[in-house]
């Protein structure tokens, strides 16, 4: 095996969680969202070297989202995903010195087995959801490659490359990758970040439907000028939610706003057939809204295997992505013979699957786009790093907790005004110089 100076060894690594309490629900395909957890990990390291470090990495175990279903409730599956990040915090530590991605593939293998043992410690008689897992060890693999860099006192897009990394692509993920790197596929290093806005299921598009100081789509368009709409729908009604997305079109268009929409059905449309019926009336109803459409995200269950000639027909329309399904970058180059169109990448599943997930998706010729997990924090900022550096063809940061969660980016909003605070529908992030990840 390679000796690589920047490889690191986990000397100690501490945990700790917060209960994030939305200001007011999130509705997705008929969950509700009322809060969630923010899982922090530190990890101090030492390489090769002799040099050390602590990084600090972040996710959001969002139950409702990552766990849908089971007979607990959910206030103890959220407790099981504390306790599953606690293990894979600990099993971290004393390993040989290795790279973060090399040490997240050895992590992702033996998942299963860390999660059945946090599942067993309550009792439980179900498995523990691969997504909901992936959670947990993002927060540690996040932390991982932001000390990684500390270390080696360089920014961590920089070392993505055969001179920090001990494989490549070709021995990650298909052998037609060989002799390329993560790095190889990043972009140019933008600072202002398009925000996308999310209407979900339930929020007020008038200011006559908002209630309980809700703010309405209008209002907040209105101030933001933001530009980039996602539309969550339940998918069981195809013309109600063509209607649905016709309406935030048209209230973007009362106020001089040109919008670029995404749909995402949250795995509420039964078959991929549903996708196009959808297209279908939105572009009866109102046309210019059904050409604004730019991706649909994960319109059919999870844990479903859809018709390929019914998603690659919704794809020849637009792009049609995986979000929820996608829990191993490793299947991301046989997506398109499964009928996909892309992939969501996501922060909070972990910095590796996601430079992995990007590589994998813009070697093959899919569709890419980041999307967040009404992310704050350390989070938002993991979430915007990504949306700067990655190559997409529409480069917006999903930047929902402004509207559901803005009390847990008070922190933040001090250090970092420009980034927290959308000016003529943007954010600013500045440009990755420091040591680290962020």
């Amino acid at each position: 095996m390679t000796e690589i100076d920047t490889d690191v060894e986990v000397l100690d690594a501490r945990v700790t969680f917060t209960q994030t309490d939305l200001a007011h629900p999130f509705v997705i395909s008929g969950r509700t969202i009322a809060w969630f957890t923010v899982a922090v990990v530190e990890v101090d390291v030492r390489n090769r070297a002799g040099r050390t470090a602590t990084g600090r990495g972040a996710s959001i175990l969002s139950v409702p989202w990552a766990w849908p279903r089971s007979d607990l409730t959910v206030e103890q599956r959220d407790a099981v995903l504390r306790d599953l990040t606690r293990r894979l915090a600990g099993e971290a530590c004393g390993l040989p010195p290795a790279d973060p991605i090399g040490r997240w593939f050895d992590a992702h293998e033996a998942l299963g087995d860390a999660a059945a043992g946090a599942a067993a410690a309550v009792g439980l008689g179900e498995p523990v959801p691969p997504l909901a897992a992936l959670l947990s060890l993002g927060a540690v693999d996040n932390a991982l490659h932001d000390a990684w860099a500390r270390a080696a006192q360089l920014p961590a897009h920089t070392m993505y490359t055969g001179r920090h990394l001990r494989d490549d692509l070709g021995v990650r993920l298909r052998p037609a990758l060989s002799g390329r790197w993560p790095g190889d596929f990043l972009a140019a290093r933008r600072t202002r970040l398009e925000v996308q806005h999310v209407v979900g299921g339930s929020d007020p598009l008038e200011p006559d439907d908002a209630a309980d100081g809700r703010r309405s789509l209008r209002e907040w368009l209105t101030a933001d000028g933001v530009r980039h709409v996602k539309v969550k729908v339940h998918g069981r009604d195809t013309g109600e939610d063509a209607r649905r997305v016709a309406d935030v079109h048209r209230l973007g268009r009362d106020l001089g706003l040109d919008l670029a929409l995404a749909i995402d059905p949250n795995e509420g449309c039964q078959k991929p057939d549903d996708v196009g019926d959808l297209l279908d009336r939105l572009e009866r109803i109102d046309p210019a809204a059904g050409r604004a459409v730019a991706y649909v995200e994960q319109p059919v269950p999870r844990d479903s295997t859809p018709d390929p000639a019914g998603l690659a027909r919704a794809g020849r329309r637009v792009p049609v992505v995986m979000d929820e399904g996608l829990t191993d970058p490793q299947a991301v180059p046989a997506l398109r013979d499964a009928g996909w169109s892309g992939v969501v990448v996501k922060a909070g599943k972990g910095h590796s699957a996601a430079l992995l997930a990007h590589a994998a998706a813009k070697a093959a010729g899919l569709y890419v786009t980041v999307q967040d997990l009404t992310a704050v924090d350390l989070a938002l900022v993991h979430s915007a790093r990504l949306v700067s550096l990655f190559d997409l063809p529409s480069p917006h940061l999903e930047y929902n907790s402004r509207q559901y969660a803005p009390a847990a980016n008070a922190r933040l909003g001090g250090e970092r005004p420009d980034l927290t605070t959308v000016r003529d529908g943007a954010v600013t992030i500045c440009a990755p110089a420091e040591p680290g990840l962020y």
